[in-house]
């Protein structure tokens, strides 16, 4: 199947977001609202999604917070993305840090 062919869906979720310190070096970090590649391991594609932190406006190298998650993720990885599944937060193909899903809070129905 291409990558051009995937359906995709809608997901929200509480996420626990970090940032790799030596992969931000010299930089104050990410902004609330920032949408980076997210790569999920074994995949040769990325998803999307916007990352709203939760109690704090900037998210520093080195330290995690918790963030509002919305995602579209391709349907066949929907399984994938329950509590404790974790990815690659990139720029490009280089790895910046990582997000971990705490608690979905939307599923579309499934039929």
């Amino acid at each position: 199947m291409r990558v051009e062919d995937l359906e995709t869906k809608n997901i929200s979720a509480i996420v626990e977001v970090g940032l790799y310190e030596s992969c931000m070096r010299e930089r104050k970090g990410y902004s609330s609202g920032v949408r980076p590649n997210h790569w999920m391991p074994g995949r040769d594609y990325c998803f999307m999604g916007q990352l709203d932190f939760i109690d704090t406006d900037i998210l520093k190298p080195g330290v995690t917070c918790k963030a509002r998650g919305n995602f579209i993720i391709a349907s066949v990885d929907i399984e994938e993305f329950k509590p404790g599944y974790c990815w690659h937060i990139c720029e490009a193909n280089k790895i910046m840090g990582y997000g971990k899903v705490i608690e979905v809070k939307h599923i579309p129905f499934q039929p």
